[in-house]
């Protein structure tokens, strides 16, 4: 490490400014037009390695000035980073209140309390799954990188403090820090790619490798005009060419995410006098663009998910680029007004206090919006049916949260419930089958009593050695050893199965393999003596909580503006159901046919009106469906009314 006296402090680098404005426009172009920009995702990991560099640049300097402190430091993220957070959160509170239903608004406060606390990549994390709703629709999805730069940030002054009194320890740890984050990132993407992507730990490498260029910064390395150009030209080659090649069903972030980070670190150890950062990162423009980037960063996001809210589909292109440009705007104006005053009462403790009492205040007023239900009295009228049969295990309490597994192994089960001590059926399922089982339980006769293991699939069908694997020929082996056990029901959601486009068909055909593990876990359940009911998925809607339209505000001049359109995929016909799952049934009936035994139950003509050619989330003022495309207990008593006749009949 060099001497304190060989850094600098304060050197401006506006070519990082224009990579900083690089970053955002790939990102905002791809949240805006994802066929056009299909890789601008990877502006979010530029980002990152930029965080990394400058602020671990900026602590190195402090030390070298024995001006470093940890209050100081934070100090200075608070200015930098709450001003404009706070103006944005605060608006997507009034926005919601406005545009939202209360279960859209009572999510939105959870999520507005994990960017105030900065922790809204653990929650999106949880969120995660095939029944969560769709990512467009929720505004505040984009401050997950937040919340993993300002995680990152908790410890890493301290280590560089560390460092800069141990120098003999820095060649190893940052490297070293670098390489365990990158080498977690690389196998976590192919056991988990949602974890991977939202893991503060599988993150850190990027901004690690800023640090290890603030590092590098500091031996003053000597490179002559060609080597600069080099490095730059290669740099932006890497950059245009994830932009180009990646798309959002790549395993991302694991190797790919070298693309972007190490076409910035080229970008930045290049240095300003390459003639690629000096001719047009640092052109006036792209400058410019850079420093409103951040703001910029944190309005187009919310724009374009209440538009796409309001709209009930992907607002048209033009309607997009306009928001970008209100984007803009408010970005600048958000710099200007805000942001840059609150700067230049830097040393002021005022400000500090001000600012951490007002994101208090944004914190708890999520909580209150929470806690309260989203205000559920808000809007209610808007509903195509009556809110209250929105429920779904409300009598849940009467189960018991035991399957006959001991502690450890009960653990690898996300349902683990029992209605009785003794059960003499089962449910093999994910949460499609935990929707059902309530009905089961609540409309049994005396003397029916049903255990449930989930989320599990058929052994095999998710892949040999993994942890779904296990539990999956744990449940098997669990229900066939039971003897009490004489029927078991299969209830799998359909994507468990095949890919689903956005209104719910089948996209893709069913995978090689997966109709002969179904066959042979079947079988195995058959020999154990079982009888198998194979429960076909239901029709495939919207969270039915965005079934709703309607002007927002009481002006008509108003509702011209704040007009809220119903969801086109709430209803369907019957007859283009049948067709979008083809396969499905081809599926299905292909795997009867290896099982003449096995009892197939199709909830469909239930739950549709099929004299009418109609399907919807709605019958006669009720809600047949919960969250997601998950049945109420409405519903689910009528299925398992219909349903009960076929199960006593299995005990015989």
């Amino acid at each position: 490490m060099s001497p304190p006296s060989l850094v600098s402090k304060g050197d401006y680098r506006p070519d990082i400014d224009g990579l900083r404005a690089m970053a955002v426009l790939a990102v905002v172009c791809y949240h805006a037009f994802p066929a056009w920009m299909h890789g601008g995702f990877i502006g979010v990991d530029i980002f990152f390695v930029i965080s990394g560099y400058l602020i671990s640049k900026h602590i190195w300097e402090d030390l070298a000035a024995g001006t470093f402190s940890i209050k100081a430091f934070y100090a200075r993220r608070i200015r930098r980073i709450f001003p404009a957070l706070g103006v944005v959160l605060s608006a997507s509170l009034v926005a919601g209140w406005i545009i939202l239903s209360p279960g859209e608004y009572e999510q939105l406060g959870k999520h507005v309390e994990g960017g105030a606390g900065f922790v809204s990549n653990l929650i999106y994390w949880k969120e995660a799954g095939y029944f969560d709703n769709a990512a467009d629709t929720k505004p505040l999805l984009h401050l997950w990188s937040l919340g993993i730069e300002e995680q990152f940030y908790i410890a890493w002054p301290l280590i560089l403090a560390f460092l800069w009194r141990q120098p003999h320890h820095a060649g190893w740890v940052l490297p070293g820090v670098l390489a365990v984050s990158l080498a977690y990132s690389l196998v976590l993407v192919r056991h988990d790619a949602v974890a991977d992507f939202y893991s503060p730990f599988s993150r850190f490498w990027e901004l690690a490798l800023g640090a290890v260029l603030a590092h590098q910064t500091m031996q003053r390395l000597a490179l002559n005009g060609w080597q600069r150009s080099g490095l730059a030209g290669l740099g932006l080659a890497l950059i245009l060419t994830g932009i180009v090649t990646l798309d959002s069903h790549d395993p991302f972030p694991g190797y790919w995410a070298l693309l972007p980070a190490l076409g910035a670190a080229l970008l930045i150890q290049a240095g300003e006098g390459a003639w690629l950062n000096r001719r047009l990162l640092a052109c006036r423009g792209l400058v410019w663009v850079g420093l409103i980037s951040y703001p910029l960063y944190l309005w187009h996001w919310p724009l374009l998910s209440f538009a796409r809210i309001m709209e009930a589909a992907t607002p048209a292109p033009e309607v997009r680029f306009m928001l970008l440009m209100v984007g803009g705007v408010l970005a600048w104006l958000t710099y200007k007004l805000v942001e840059t005053p609150i700067r230049r009462r830097a040393r002021s403790r005022q400000v500090i206090v001000m600012l951490c009492l007002g994101m208090l205040i944004l914190a708890v007023a999520g909580e209150s919006v929470r806690k309260l239900d989203g205000f559920k009295s808000r809007k209610l009228d808007m509903l195509n049916a009556d809110p209250a049969t929105l429920v779904l295990g409300a009598d849940r309490a009467r189960m018991q949260h035991e399957c006959g597994l001991g502690d450890e192994q009960k653990k690898k089960f996300e349902y683990c419930l029992q209605s009785a001590p003794h059960a003499n059926y089962a449910l093999l399922g994910d949460s499609k089958g935990e929707a059902l089982l309530y009905g089961l339980v609540r409309e049994s006769s005396p003397g029916m009593e049903w255990l449930m293991l989930g989320s599990v699939h058929p052994p095999g069908a998710r892949g040999t050695g993994s942890a779904m694997q296990e539990k999956n020929q744990l449940a098997w082996q669990q229900v066939e050893q039971t003897a009490e056990i004489r029927g078991v029901v299969l209830a799998v959601a359909l994507r468990g199965i095949v890919r689903l486009d956005e209104r719910g068909f089948i996209a893709s055909p069913v995978p090689p393999g997966v109709l002969e593990q179904y066959s042979l876990s079947i079988a195995r359940l058959e020999q154990a003596g079982k009888r198998v009911v194979f429960v076909m998925d239901n029709p495939t809607f919207p969270d039915p909580r965005s079934c709703i339209r309607g002007g927002l505000t009481s002006s008509e001049w108003l509702n011209q503006f704040l007009y809220r359109k119903e969801n086109p995929y709430c209803t369907m016909s019957h007859e283009s159901y049948l067709a979008g799952t083809r396969v499905y049934r081809e599926f299905v009936g292909a795997l009867q046919q290896r099982h003449p035994a096995m009892v197939v139950y199709d909830p469909t003509p239930l739950l549709c009106e099929v004299a009418k050619d109609r399907c919807a989330v709605t019958r006669e003022g009720k809600f047949l469906y919960s969250y997601g495309d998950h049945i109420s207990d409405a519903a689910n008593s009528i299925l398992a009314r219909d349903m009960m006749p076929m199960l006593r009949g299995l005990a015989h």
